[in-house]
C-alpha cells in the first residue's frame, strides 16, 4: 500500500451536507472522510452546510471557500444543493431552473481549476417536489458534463428505496437519520474517492 495522502476538502452547501437529522453528528460527510482514511487518503475536511440554502446563497458565501484555499491553496471542493432551489414559498419555487444554473456556474467560476466536484440533489418524501429535483439535478448534469466538471448523482438511486426513503418519510420528509445519510455516502463515496485520489498534489501553475 502506497504512503497514506493529505488532502483539504472543503464541503460547502445546505443541510444534507451539515447532516441534519443524524442524530450521531455525522452525515454523509463523516462516512466520505472515513472511507479516504481506509484507502489511505486523510481528508483534512470543513464543513459548511446550512440549512435552508439555495444555490445562490450558497454562491453568496463562497469566500468561505476563498478563506480556506488561501490557507491551503490545494484545497478540493465538494458542493452539494438543489433540493432548496425547488422548494415553493408563496406558491413560487425559490430560484427558478435559470437560476440554479447561473448560480452553478458562477461557482464553478470560482472554484479551482480542477479541483471542484459536484453532488447531485437527493429525494425527499413528496412526490411534486421529487419531479423538480429530478428535472432540476438533470441541468445541473448538464452544465458539470459541457465544463468538465464531475457530478455525482444520488437522486435516482437513493429514490429507489433503502434507509433515506425510508428514515426521511418517518422524519420530517426531507431528512433522514444516520442510516440514510450512510446509504447517502455509499452512493458517493466510490467515485468521490476516485476524483479525490486523481488529484495533484499542487494544483496547475503552482
Amino acid at each position: 500500500m502506497s504512503e497514506p495522502r493529505d488532502l483539504a476538502v472543503c464541503f460547502i452547501g445546505d443541510s444534507f451536507v451539515a447532516g441534519y437529522g443524524d442524530e450521531t453528528g455525522r452525515g454523509w460527510t463523516s462516512h466520505l472522510v472515513e472511507a479516504g482514511a481506509r484507502e489511505g487518503l486523510n481528508l483534512h475536511a470543513t464543513v459548511a452546510g446550512i440549512g435552508g440554502d439555495t444555490s445562490e446563497m450558497i454562491l453568496a458565501r463562497w469566500d468561505e471557500v476563498d478563506r480556506r484555499r488561501a490557507a491551503f491553496p490545494t484545497t478540493a471542493v465538494i458542493a452539494e444543493f438543489g433540493v432548496n432551489d425547488v422548494m415553493e414559498v408563496g406558491g413560487e419555487v425559490r430560484v427558478d431552473e435559470a437560476g440554479t444554473v447561473a448560480a452553478l456556474r458562477g461557482m464553478i467560476d470560482r472554484a479551482p481549476r480542477g479541483r471542484f466536484l459536484v453532488v447531485g440533489p437527493p429525494p425527499v418524501v413528496w412526490d411534486e417536489v421529487n419531479e423538480r429535483i429530478a428535472a432540476r439535478a438533470e441541468a445541473m448534469a448538464a452544465v458539470c458534463d459541457e465544463t468538465r466538471v464531475p457530478f455525482v448523482p444520488t437522486f435516482d438511486v437513493l429514490l429507489t428505496g433503502g434507509a433515506w426513503m425510508r428514515e426521511v418519510a418517518a422524519g420530517d420528509g426531507a431528512h433522514p437519520g444516520p442510516g440514510g445519510y450512510e446509504q447517502f455516502a455509499d452512493v458517493i463515496v466510490g467515485p468521490a474517492l476516485a476524483w479525490l485520489g486523481s488529484l495533484p498534489d499542487a494544483e496547475p501553475g503552482y
